[in-house]
């Protein structure tokens, strides 16, 4: 992130948004991401937006960025304390499942108990929590899954979601875990997705290699933002976002 409105407190929010005091305030965690961008998108019309990033400096017009490393709990506190958020949608994650194979322990520290202290804060402020989790917590052997169905990861990317999943629901009961599908879209200006990766092959006529036993229900970035925030008012427990195709 782009934070230089303060360089003496590398968390506080830039002034990048536009919204009066009146406005509800919105936090985003991995808002440099692909789905956290488009969250964050969706949300500055309506909302005072803030969003977290780490590793990839990003500007959103009308959102508030904030540079932390979600892994410190004491750097993590100081943002809610400053920020007060009515409502928390917590995106980031180390999302690569070949990340997560070769550096778990250093995964988990984000997949899990980041999330686990989000959802804590969340409990303490009574502010409404949006977890995004996967559908890696399935094996794809007994599709199609409903949200009563047993998790069966074969990672530790959905392993760790599932623990995740887990942790924030019991230190949070009243929060809602969404299960995202594969998404497409618009990937922001740092993050990359796996439309975009096909398309910029087929655009250099490189080789592209696909699978022939995958079955998806994939959603658009903008209609997965706009089902998250329809979650803080509505959802409770674990729920699936899956396209209608």
């Amino acid at each position: 992130m782009s934070n230089r409105a303060n360089e003496n407190n590398p968390h506080a929010p830039s002034n990048a948004g536009g919204h009066g005091k009146s406005a509800r305030k919105l936090l985003v965690t991995g808002a440099s991401g692909f789905l956290g961008w488009n969250i964050c998108r969706v949300a500055q019309t309506g909302w005072d937006t803030f969003g977290t990033v780490f590793t990839h400096p990003v500007e959103i017009p009308g959102v508030k960025t904030i540079g932390i490393d979600l892994t410190d709990y004491d750097s993590l506190k100081r943002v809610f304390q400053e920020v007060r958020p009515d409502c928390v949608i917590h995106a980031a994650a180390a999302a690569s499942p070949n990340y997560c194979q070769a550096h778990r322990s250093e995964a988990e520290k984000i997949n899990i108990r980041a999330s686990v202290t989000i959802a804590e804060l969340c409990a303490d402020a009574g502010a409404p929590l949006a977890f995004t989790s996967s559908d890696l917590v399935f094996d794809g052997l007994n599709a199609p899954y409903t949200e009563s169905s047993p998790v069966s990861p074969i990672n530790i990317y959905g392993e760790q979601k599932v623990m995740a999943e887990e942790g924030v629901l019991r230190a949070y009961p009243q929060a809602v875990v969404c299960r995202m599908p594969l998404m497409f879209g618009h990937p922001g200006p740092a993050a990359l997705n796996f439309f975009v990766a096909m398309t910029d092959a087929l655009k250099n006529a490189h080789e592209l290699r696909l699978f022939v036993d995958e079955f998806r229900t994939p959603v658009s970035g903008t209609t997965a933002a706009e089902g998250l925030i329809l979650m803080l008012e509505r959802g409770r427990g674990i729920l699936h976002m899956g396209g209608r195709e």
